[in-house]
C-alpha cells in the first residue's frame, strides 16, 4: 500500500433507539465527546452540523502515543437518514458519511469511508500495518456509545475504561497478527 491507497469500508451497528434521536445526536457536535471516546472533537465553527460546517477529529490512543488528526467538512444532510462529510485536510482526506436506516426496534447506523486517502507517510504506515482494522474497532465502539447516549445509558468512567480496555486489547491482538 502507499499514500495513493484508497480506503473504503462500512462499519455499522443496529442501535435500539429512535432513528430521529440518533440523527439528532449526530448533527450536534456538543454530544460527540460524550459517546465517542476514540476521538477528540475540536469545533471550528457552529456546533450544529450544516453544509460548510467544519470540525477537527484527533484520534485518541489509550497509550498516549501521537495520533492522526484531520479536518472534516459537512457536504450535505438528508434529514434523519444521512450526513455526507469530507475529510478536507490533515492526515486523511476523502469522502465519508453517517448513514441511518430504520429497522425493527431501531436503526442501522453506519459510518462509511467512500475513498479516504492518507496524506503522509505516518498515516500510510498505520494503514499498511493494520489495514482498516483499528478504524473498524474504534468506529464500532463509537456507534455503540452513540446508542448508549441516545438511550440515556451511563457513559461514565466505568464505561470509558471498558472502551479503553477494548481498544488496547483489540490493537494488541492486531499487533500479534502483524508479527
Amino acid at each position: 500500500m502507499s499514500r495513493e491507497m484508497e480506503l473504503v469500508c462500512r462499519d455499522e451497528v443496529v442501535i435500539r433507539a429512535d432513528p430521529d434521536l440518533v440523527y439528532e445526536a449526530l448533527t450536534d457536535l456538543d454530544t460527540y465527546e460524550q459517546w465517542n471516546t476514540t476521538v477528540e472533537v475540536t469545533q471550528l465553527g457552529p456546533t450544529r452540523l450544516a453544509p460548510g460546517v467544519r470540525f477537527r477529529y484527533t484520534g485518541r490512543q489509550p497509550d498516549g502515543r501521537p495520533s492522526m488528526s484531520w479536518v472534516i467538512e459537512v457536504e450535505s444532510l438528508v434529514a434523519g437518514r444521512r450526513i455526507d462529510l469530507r475529510y478536507v485536510e490533515g492526515d486523511l482526506i476523502g469522502p465519508v458519511a453517517w448513514e441511518i436506516e430504520p429497522v425493527d426496534d431501531g436503526c442501522r447506523t453506519a459510518y462509511v469511508y467512500r475513498g479516504v486517502h492518507p496524506t503522509n507517510d505516518r498515516a500510510a504506515r498505520s494503514f499498511e500495518r493494520f489495514g482498516l482494522s483499528v478504524h473498524n474497532l474504534a468506529t464500532v465502539m463509537a456507534i455503540e456509545g452513540l446508542g448508549r447516549y441516545v438511550r440515556g445509558e451511563p457513559l461514565g468512567d466505568d464505561w470509558r475504561a471498558e472502551v479503553s480496555d477494548r481498544m488496547v486489547k483489540g490493537v494488541a491482538e492486531l499487533a500479534k497478527r502483524d508479527r
